[in-house]
């Protein structure tokens, strides 16, 4: 058995929390928020997904956040893969066995202690530890404070999926050392710019605000759905519950804002921090609408077609205005 000083606090949003804790163990001391922010965390996503279920997928939160904070605060970030599970699992050990801790991927259909009948891939957890002859990981994963235990063949599973919105080849990220930032203002600065560069980018008609265009036009069609009802809440789930520290990931967004007030003060002068507040309490919104349709007896998404369009008008309004901080 083998297991690492653990430096875990509980988090909202399993990437930001794993990302501190792996800075904290190599010396460095930083907010969830402030890695949710310089990780340019905030997305827009409207994914039509045929054959799969729920048949739409509403994601608002970036697919690279993991690279972008690696690579904004000056640190080469490249997961580890192997397509072999037993690879997979050899490599994360010696790791181990290394005294390095691992930022790893997971579904969390096969996460024992999620007992979920749902897949949702590109779960970020930390490993600090196995027991060769128990067969389990030692792991940390967000909000949960205590150490839990994930058995071998379970983690083979997690770690590797087809066919997942994430790469899921046993994804493993596990640096013998992190420096410390420098030049937090520039490294704040650029995150902001790009975060709403990409979500005021119209080139994607499933991504940024255009992809709630696309979304607030196919709508209409959601009624005509099977899993119309799995659908809705599945999308409340996403926006609200798992794992977005609440309006999908806006009110953490908005607590990166205020701390980074401390080498940015202009954002203040932009009330960036207030904008974002309420862009936070738009997106609960449009959950509450969501989880309310999914609950009636018949399909009816005119509350949500009015909660979208809010939204719309907050993100564009937002994004626009950190622009001009730039």
């Amino acid at each position: 058995m083998k297991i690492l000083p653990v430096s875990h606090v509980p988090g909202r949003h399993c990437a930001s929390t794993g990302i501190r804790d792996l800075l904290s163990f190599h010396g460095i001391r930083m907010s969830e928020a402030l890695c949710f922010g310089i990780g340019a965390g905030l997305a827009i996503g409207y994914l039509n997904l045929p054959g799969s279920s729920p048949s739409r997928f509403v994601h608002v939160r970036s697919a690279d956040f993991e690279a972008q904070f690696f690579s904004r605060i000056g640190h080469a970030f490249v997961w580890d893969r192997s397509e072999e599970p037993d690879k997979a699992e050899a490599d994360l050990c010696r790791a181990i066995d290394m005294g390095l801790p691992s930022l790893i991927r997971t579904d969390i259909y096969h996460l024992p202690y999620f007992r979920s009948g749902t897949h949702f891939p590109g779960h970020v957890i930390m490993v600090w530890g196995y027991d060769r002859k128990q067969e389990v990981f030692f792991v940390t994963d967000t909000g949960n404070p205590e150490i839990l235990e994930v058995p071998f063949p379970d983690m083979r599973k997690a770690r590797h999926q087809e066919g997942s919105f994430y790469e899921m080849q046993g994804n493993r990220f596990s640096p013998e050392a992190i420096e410390p930032p420098g030049g937090m203002r520039e490294i704040i600065m650029g995150s902001m710019v790009h975060n709403s560069r990409m979500i005021l980018d119209d080139a994607h008609e499933f991504q940024g605000i255009r992809g709630l265009d696309t979304w607030l036009k196919e709508l209409p069609e959601w009624v005509e759905f099977e899993d119309w009802r799995w659908t809705a809440r599945f999308s409340y789930q996403v926006i609200e519950r798992r794992g977005t520290g609440g309006g999908g990931f806006r009110l953490i967004y908005a607590d990166f804002l205020q701390e980074a007030l401390r080498w940015v003060p202009e954002i203040a002068t932009y009330g960036l921090v207030e904008q974002m507040s309420e862009t936070a309490v738009a997106w609960q919104g449009l959950a509450a609408a969501l989880k309310e349709a999914s609950e009636q007896e018949r399909p009816d998404f005119r509350e949500v077609a009015g909660r979208i369009e809010q939204v719309r008008i907050l993100e564009h309004a937002y994004h626009r205005a950190a622009l001009a901080l730039a």
